[in-house]
């Protein structure tokens, strides 16, 4: 078990740069560790500008000059990992998280040795690589996956079955027991006190939620408070 809470990201459902500053500073005024920020329409012609994962990378910068005390964080989603990573450090982001960073329980793949490379480099930069993950093929060896994510430099990050959906316990006891473990779905303020004692970091999106594009500061206000006063 970790012997101190783990760290708070809420996930920050980019639309337009006008609500994402509003949700940023809204979640550092209530006491998060930082944000990442994704786009869901960073592939969308339509959101040109606005949303595409340029713009994201852009305003990812601007919120770090911002706030040179919190993290900031980016996923792009348009973007391979490892060129969403080499423009995070030209940026001077803290963190990079990818669905696909080339690490699972077979190994390291070209892109994940390109990757480790780069964190190697770049050791103030946190690479959250997504293991057993959602919408991911099914992972064999959980555990396995996680330890050749630890030995690469990143912070293994793992998910339930879906979006919204928390991951078994008892594999996340598993993937812990050898080091940092970030979880990216299905925590909520009702359950997070399950998860806190084996977790590092902690993304979140759907659990602290009023829609999809802004926060519910009574349910994050919750959700940090039940984090920061567990017992561990």
């Amino acid at each position: 078990m970790n012997k101190k809470p783990p760290r708070i990201f809420p996930v920050i459902h980019h639309i337009d740069s006008p609500t994402t500053h509003a949700e940023v500073n809204q979640a550092l005024r209530l006491g998060v560790d930082g944000v990442f920020l994704i786009s869901h329409y960073s592939s969308d012609t339509a959101y040109a500008g606005i949303a595409d994962d340029e713009t994201l990378m852009c305003l990812a910068s601007e919120l770090k000059a911002l706030h040179p005390g919190s993290c900031i964080g980016i996923n792009c989603l348009s973007w391979s990992p490892l060129h969403s990573a080499q423009r995070a450090v030209e940026a001077s982001l803290d963190m990079i998280w990818a669905d696909s960073m080339g690490v699972d329980s077979s190994g390291l793949t070209g892109e994940g040795e390109a990757l480790m490379r780069l964190a190697a480099e770049h050791p103030s930069i946190e690479f959250f690589a997504s293991v057993a993950f959602k919408y991911m093929p099914e992972e064999p060896d959980p555990v396995t996956a996680a330890d050749n994510a630890r030995m690469a430099g990143f912070v293994p990050t793992t998910s339930g079955s879906a979006t919204g959906a928390p991951p078994d316990l008892e594999k996340i006891r598993a993937m812990a027991a050898r080091g940092p473990l970030a979880v990216a779905s299905g925590m909520t303020p009702d359950n997070v006190h399950l998860y806190s004692p084996y977790l590092s970091d902690i993304l979140v999106a759907t659990g602290i939620a009023a829609d999809e594009h802004h926060l519910d500061p009574g349910k994050l206000a919750r959700f940090i408070k039940c984090v920061r006063t567990l017992p561990l």
